[in-house]
């Protein structure tokens, strides 16, 4: 019974790691082939993109919200959160 229960919960879309074979590419994936959600995705600053530093790889955003600046971050705003969970954005 316990094991029916956990299949009928949806799957969490984890972000892959950034690596050589994905770099230059955006997270959530849908906005690497889809403008407009890239767009909204990143006026909510939840765009990352797989960047290669001096020593490795990491995501990086792309954008900032002013509603993630200063000492306490605010929660994103419902048509943000909306957009986030739309095409499987963030997962802080």
């Amino acid at each position: 019974m316990v094991a029916g229960c956990l299949a009928k919960e949806p799957e969490a879309i984890q972000k892959p790691a950034c690596k050589a074979p994905i770099h230059g590419q955006f997270w959530p994936q849908a906005a690497n082939t889809d403008v407009t959600a890239a767009r909204k995705l990143a006026q909510c600053g939840a765009l990352e993109i797989c960047t290669r530093t001096a020593f490795r790889y990491k995501w990086q955003p792309v954008t900032v919200n002013v509603r993630q600046l200063g000492k306490t971050p605010q929660e994103p705003t419902p048509a943000c959160a909306a957009i986030m969970e739309e095409f499987g954005g963030k997962d802080r």
